[in-house]
């Protein structure tokens, strides 16, 4: 007759992100999300240009975000925030993103900022 095992915790263990990043020869990003006050400071300067993505999670903000920023000679190690904007903001880039798509309009639009230089 077989044994009945209860399991009472995860069997899985932890992965350890930082190890599997250092063995891969990757490095580890994190990029805050900003608030529209924060950016309105004299601290920050917007890099790059705007980038309307389908949907604004992590990892489209990463990955759009890098792209769009090496085509300025610039990387995600340039970034210090980003913001999603709003729905006001950036409307001439929107128009010009609509004019392909109309879903284009409702899709969210984030701009990355970098440290004002000293």
């Amino acid at each position: 007759m077989a044994k009945k095992i209860e399991v009472t915790g995860k069997t899985l263990r932890k992965v350890d992100f930082r190890l599997v990043a250092q063995r891969l020869g990757a490095k580890i990003v994190n990029i805050p999300e900003l608030t529209r006050e924060e950016c309105a400071t004299e601290t920050y300067v917007p890099l790059g240009s705007p980038v309307m993505m389908a949907i604004a999670d992590k990892l489209e903000i990463y990955h759009f975000g890098s792209r769009m920023l090496s085509n300025y000679g610039l990387s995600l190690d340039d970034a210090v925030g980003y913001r999603v904007l709003d729905a006001d903001e950036e409307l001439e880039f929107r128009e010009e993103c609509g004019k392909n798509d109309l879903r284009n309009g409702m899709m969210p639009v984030v701009r990355y900022y970098g440290r004002k230089p000293e």
